[in-house]
């Protein structure tokens, strides 16, 4: 029964950090020490009829988490963000930041090489890449080129935005929501969610799933194949994660105060819900 709470409240997380700008569930699996294991329940669903019960088991208590969080905290969310912004932010950064060392450790065998500094950096770079990016594609959208007329090129458009946006719920670091502003059909995916459109959603629903099942399938082989190098990868996504969400400084000096006290809380928090079962 502790186990089932526990891994429902790292599906809460999870869904939480994906109704968040910027914030990537991918990264908040990273931040619980569910990440391989979601990347191989995934990844091996179908491929491991042994292990299907199993994974199916796993995926609902997770997937009913964050279901549940979306659901009863999206409204809780929107105010925390709409009037406390950066302290809702430095509370995720210090829930990344937290849980760094013991990523660190996930792997026996980290020490440094080239490969192992070249993945690092990498990682580190493609956050940096697309956290410039989004802030560039930033623009009030025009009404006149939001509303969504089906054809076969859109519906195209929406399965392969939907298939990055999956991949990108897979990969720590890269937010959902900006894939879809990348391939310009965010504005047409939140105009459809509020006048309930199903045509928009259901293709970029198809794309979601292939994208999370082939992003989930190519991880899962390199953390078989390349574990060390793989893992240095995520560590550069993570840690340039931390810069890519970073809101600001409280304008006075007991904002400040109360900011460091809210990293610090969620740092320790992290290393709870991080800690890895032993066996």
């Amino acid at each position: 029964m502790r186990e089932n709470l526990i891994l429902f409240l790292k599906g809460m997380v999870v869904g939480v950090a994906n109704i968040i700008p910027g914030v990537s569930g991918g990264t908040m699996a990273v931040v619980l020490g569910i990440y391989e294991q979601l990347i191989d329940a995934i990844g091996n669903f179908f491929g491991n009829r042994a292990k299907r019960r199993t994974y199916l088991t796993f995926l609902l208590k997770l997937g009913l988490g964050a279901v549940v969080a979306i659901l009863a905290l999206s409204w809780v969310m929107d105010y925390l963000l709409t009037y406390h912004r950066i302290y809702t932010y430095l509370f995720f950064i210090g829930l990344i930041a937290g849980s760094i060392p013991s990523i660190y450790k996930t792997h026996p065998d980290m020490k440094l090489n080239g490969a192992s500094v070249l993945t690092f950096l990498f990682g580190a770079v493609l956050i940096a890449f697309f956290t410039v990016l989004s802030h560039r594609l930033e623009k009030p959208a025009d009404p006149g080129e939001i509303a969504f007329v089906l054809t076969l090129w859109s519906a195209l458009k929406l399965i392969f935005a939907g298939f990055l946006s999956g991949g990108s719920m897979i990969v720590p670091g890269i937010s959902r929501s900006f894939m879809l502003v990348l391939l310009g059909v965010y504005d047409v995916i939140i105009r459809a969610v509020k006048t309930l459109q199903i045509a928009p959603l259901a293709f970029l629903g198809i794309g979601i799933a292939l994208g999370i099942w082939a992003f989930a399938k190519v991880i899962d082989v390199l953390l078989q194949h390349y574990p060390k190098e793989t893992f240095y990868f995520i560590l550069g996504l993570v840690v340039a994660s931390l810069f890519s969400i970073f809101p600001g400084i409280p304008a006075t000096a007991s904002g400040v105060a109360l900011g460091i006290v809210i990293v610090f809380i969620a740092a320790a928090l992290s290393f709870l819900l991080g800690e890895r079962p032993t066996g």
